[in-house]
């Protein structure tokens, strides 16, 4: 009921939370609305939250085949099967670039060479 004694039906489209289970009243989380709910039909639209799961499981899967190298990512361009392989390639490149300039800094360090 309204704040003039009219019965509001709430949208079955979305999804609403039960207030009271003695009392049946529910309120719509969009709106704001509190109304009356038919106590045979309490129906509850949960495609937003699978929708939002199903993206989730495939973020899951996506990271899950990360771990093989010859695997493409989930966005990606086509044919770009082993990228995880030539990204771990040139990761490597680059920390063994840095190890080796961090270590020829401290022998020159060591042996005192002037510059």
């Amino acid at each position: 009921m309204n704040l003039h004694g009219q019965a509001i039906r709430l949208r079955s489209i979305e999804m609403y939370a039960i207030i009271d289970e003695d009392v049946p009243a529910a309120i719509d989380p969009y709106s704001g609305t509190v109304a009356e709910m038919a106590s045979e039909k309490v129906a509850v639209n949960l495609a937003p939250v699978m929708d939002k799961i199903d993206r989730l499981e495939d973020i899951a899967n996506d990271l899950f085949r990360s771990l093989d190298p010859m695997t493409a990512p989930l966005v990606s361009y086509p044919n770009r099967e082993g990228i995880y392989l030539n990204l771990g390639r040139f990761t490597n490149f680059i920390y063994g670039f840095m190890a080796g300039l961090l270590i020829a800094i401290f022998i020159i360090l060591a042996l005192g060479v002037n510059l």
